[in-house]
């Protein structure tokens, strides 16, 4: 009978204080708000989130926590549940009570199925993931500026005959007289039609032969630029491959010599 007694299902108790314990558990924020955007309830991971007490939170409105620039998105979010009923996933910035803002993730909805209020709503920090890839960005950012600020031209081409450009830095334009928008994957324009035709079976045979050995190569040869100018050029570069060994094009720099 003690066995028995073991297995069988138990009531479950879903009384005001199981279920604010079993909402406090969670790893995420969960909120209820009325009409005026008044927090009805928050748990125990908004209190960590803000640094705001639960007594607190409940005397204030959603919007005062929220960063001055998003509350347009939180307000649009309300709108399109008034006209849609259906739940919405934004971004957003949080203010805490250290005034640092934290990037959240919230998806919301309404919980009545004829009454816009009150909404229910589940925050999950996302700031660690968006710093880094605001890092990323910079970082992104701060290479361009300093790839870009090189007078010299560098570059990323298919391996074909026309060089046909996938990627072309600023100093493209010093060099060649064109911007790097006008160069890359251009079937009318290319750049192996500037290199001068008495170098340019030169300029192929030299770079084949460096990607056959999987070698640097460097080579110096003339180009005319978009003014008509003939210059001379030095050609600094290698192959690209895939983890396979075939070969994806080339990538290098130019410099123009000023001959």
């Amino acid at each position: 009978m003690a066995l028995l007694n073991f297995f069988r299902p138990q009531a479950i108790n879903d009384s005001p204080q199981t279920l604010d314990y079993l909402l406090d558990s969670l790893e995420d924020v969960v909120l209820r708000i009325r009409d005026n955007d008044q927090l009805d309830y928050v748990n125990r991971c908004w209190t960590t989130l803000t640094g705001s007490s639960k007594e607190e939170s409940l005397k204030r409105s959603l919007p005062s926590f929220i960063h001055p620039e998003d509350i347009t998105v939180w307000q649009q979010a309300v709108n399109d549940i008034a006209e849609q009923r259906n739940s919405h996933l934004i971004w957003l910035r949080v203010m805490t009570a250290d005034e640092e803002l934290r990037w959240c993730e919230m998806r919301v909805q309404s919980m009545e199925q004829n009454n816009l209020y009150p909404l229910s709503a589940t925050l999950c920090d996302i700031t660690p993931q968006v710093r880094a890839d605001q890092v990323r960005n910079a970082s992104h950012r701060s290479l361009n500026g300093l790839v870009n600020g090189i007078p010299a031209m560098i570059y990323r081409a298919r391996n074909n005959l026309s060089w046909s450009m996938e990627y072309i830095s600023d100093g493209c334009e010093e060099v060649t007289g064109y911007k790097a928008g006008q160069l890359m994957n251009q079937p009318q324009l290319s750049y192996g039609s500037m290199i001068d035709p008495q170098d340019a079976g030169e300029v192929w045979r030299q770079v084949q032969q460096a990607i056959e050995n999987h070698a640097d190569f460097e080579i110096k040869y003339r180009i005319c630029d978009a003014n008509g100018k003939r210059k001379t050029v030095i050609d600094k570069g290698c192959g690209i491959y895939s983890a396979n060994g075939s070969v994806l094009g080339v990538q290098g720099v130019i410099f123009d010599t000023g001959l």
